[in-house]
C-alpha cells in the first residue's frame, strides 16, 4: 500500500509546503507588503514543516500499535489455543479534516497522537511478556532448520537509513509495505514460496525496500557491508545479535539468498553470467518481514565485533568462520571487566 494510501487510511494527508520569498535588493528594498508577505511565508513553512513532522509520527505509532496487536494476538493464540479476531479486518478509513485552518488541524493531530499513546507502553510490556513466556514453552509448530548447516547465530548490521524499520521494543521490520504486520508460518521460507525471482532480485541488488530482511552468518561479511557506512553510521551498538532458535520458535521465516536462487532457477552473477541475480551468497540470508525483539540477544558496535574477531584470530576473508553465542557472551563479560 503505497504511504499516501496508509496516511489517508488514518485519516492524514501530508500537505505540500511552499517556499516563496520576495528577495530585495541595495537600489530596490522590499516593500512593506512583500516583507509581511515573507513573514507570513515563513510561519506558513514551519507550521506546514512542523504538521507534516507530526503527522508521519501519528502514522508510524498507529502502525505500530497495529502491529503489536496483530503480535499480541498470534502469542495470545499459541499460549491458549483460541485463534483471535484479525485486528487488521477491523481497519476502516477515516475521514481527513478538510476546511479547517492549518492550526487546528495541528491541535488535532496532536491530541490524536496524544490518545494514541496511551496504553500503548503497557500493551508493549504485555507483549514482551507473554512472547517471553512463549520462549520456554514446548511448541507444537515444527521446528524444521531452513538448511543443513543452519547456524547459532546470525548478525544485522544497520543504521538509520536502511530500508527497514528497528525499534528495540519491536525488533525489525521490512518495509515494502507501510503497514508491515507479522506474519507466521510453519515449515521454512523455501517451503513456502512466498519468495519469487522478483523479489529476491529486488533483495539482493538493493534499491528499493521489500518483504525481506538482510541477516549475515559471518562477522567478516559484515566488515564488508560496513565499509561504505559514515562514521556516524558506525559510532554506538549498530549490529544486532539473533538467536537462530528463537527466530524458529516465533514461526520466522529464513534462508539462504543461494538457496532461494538455486530453488528458483536463479543463476550468480559472475563473468560469465553478468544478468545472474547479484550480491547473493552463501552468508546472506533473508528473513521473511519480521525479526522479533524477543530473537535479538543483544546490540554490539563494529569496534567490539573487530575485537573479537582479531582475539578469535577470524581474517577479514574468513567468511566460513562464525562465533557461537556462548563466545560472544564471553567477550562481551571480559570486554566489560577491562
Amino acid at each position: 500500500m503505497p504511504v499516501d494510501q496508509v496516511r489517508e487510511m488514518h485519516g492524514l494527508r501530508e500537505i505540500p509546503v511552499k517556499r516563496h520569498y520576495y528577495v530585495g535588493f541595495p537600489d530596490e528594498p522590499l516593500t512593506k507588503a512583500q516583507e509581511e508577505e515573507n513573514r507570513v511565508g515563513r510561519h506558513d513553512v514551519i507550521l506546514g514543516e512542523e504538521y507534516n513532522g507530526l503527522q508521519l509520527e501519528l502514522c508510524c505509532l498507529l502502525d505500530d500499535k497495529i502491529f503489536v496487536a496483530e503480535s499480541l494476538n498470534f502469542v495470545a493464540s499459541e499460549v491458549t489455543g483460541v485463534q483471535g479476531q484479525n485486528a487488521r479486518t477491523e481497519m476502516k478509513p477515516a475521514g481527513i479534516a478538510e476546511g479547517l485552518p492549518l492550526s487546528e488541524r495541528k491541535k488535532i493531530v496532536k491530541t490524536r497522537l496524544r490518545d494514541a499513546r496511551l496504553a500503548y507502553q503497557h500493551d508493549i510490556e504485555t507483549l514482551r511478556m507473554l512472547s517471553g513466556f512463549l520462549m520456554t514453552r514446548t511448541f507444537s509448530r515444527p521446528k524444521d532448520y531452513p538448511e543443513p548447516d543452519t547456524p547459532e547465530v546470525l548478525y544485522r548490521a544497520f543504521k538509520g537509513a536502511c530500508h527497514s524499520r528497528h525499534s528495540k521494543d519491536l525488533g525489525f521490520r521490512s518495509s515494502n509495505q507501510p503497514l508491515t504486520f507479522p506474519s507466521y508460518h510453519n515449515g521454512t521460507l523455501l517451503d513456502s514460496s512466498l519468495v519469487d525471482e522478483d523479489a529476491l532480485r529486488t533483495q539482493c541488488e538493493g534499491g528499493k525496500p521489500s518483504d525481506l530482511i538482510a541477516l549475515s552468518d559471518s562477522p567478516s561479511r559484515i566488515f564488508n557491508i560496513t565499509q561504505g557506512w559514515d562514521f556516524e553510521d558506525m559510532k554506538g551498538d549498530m549490529i544486532a545479535v539473533i538467536n537462530v532458535s528463537k527466530l524458529l520458535r516465533m514461526g520466522v521465516l529464513f534462508n539462504r539468498t543461494t538457496t532461494l536462487a538455486k530453488s528458483l532457477d536463479m543463476a550468480l552473477r559472475t563473468a560469465r553470467q553478468p544478468g545472474g541475480v547479484q550480491y547473493a551468497n552463501p552468508n546472506y540470508w533473508v528473513a521473511y518481514r519480521w525479526v522479533p525483539a524477543e530473537c535479538i540477544e543483544f546490540y554490539i558496535s563494529l569496534s567490539f565485533l573487530r575485537k573479537a574477531c582479531e582475539i578469535r584470530g577470524i581474517g577479514e576473508n574468513d567468511f566460513g568462520v562464525n562465533f557461537s553465542l556462548e563466545e560472544i557472551l564471553a567477550f562481551k563479560v571480559q570486554n566489560l571487566s577491562m
